[in-house]
């Protein structure tokens, strides 16, 4: 199926405004980046709160575009790149489509950068806790009278 000329204009809007929500979508996933690499954990919160919301917008802009494509015929991912591939090189419509890709490429790989960041920073703090557990219990404490002593052994009961 071929995007008819009377809808290019129509479909080249819907592409720019979700091009236009996309990109501001990057630009929160860059600051989490920015966020997480730098381990200013308590702008997390504001970072995360405007994420869902970018991407709301984001899935309602694309849920537009969808609706368009189909009211003009063209259904499902292959039915849409077939359409847009038949256009000519040179058509506002393919190049705004090939952009789109190419920050929805740019978004996926920035959020699973985010992710690797969350999970090494997870890692880290679960190493930090069991050491910290291992040396509170090798610790001395002192008794009432002021002298340390070390806590006692832990004991392990087997059951037979």
């Amino acid at each position: 199926m071929k995007v008819p000329p009377a809808s290019e204009e129509h479909l080249d809007a819907l592409l720019a405004e979700e091009q236009r929500e996309l990109e501001g979508f990057i630009a929160l996933l860059e600051r989490e980046q920015a966020v997480l690499a730098t381990g200013a954990i308590d702008q997390l919160q504001s970072v995360a709160e405007e994420k869902s919301g970018a991407f709301g917008r984001l899935a309602r802009a694309g849920r537009k575009r969808s609706e368009g494509l189909v009211r003009i015929g063209i259904t499902g991912s292959a039915g849409t790149h077939a359409a847009l591939a038949a256009l000519p090189e040179t058509s506002p419509v393919r190049r705004r489509w090939l952009a789109l890709r190419q920050s929805a490429d740019r978004a996926q790989a920035l959020n699973h950068q985010n992710g690797a960041l969350i999970r090494l920073r997870l890692t880290r703090n679960h190493q930090a806790l069991a050491l910290l557990l291992s040396l509170s219990e090798q610790a001395a404490t002192y008794g009432p009278n002021g002298t340390a002593f070390a806590p006692p052994a832990a004991r392990h009961i087997d059951i037979a």
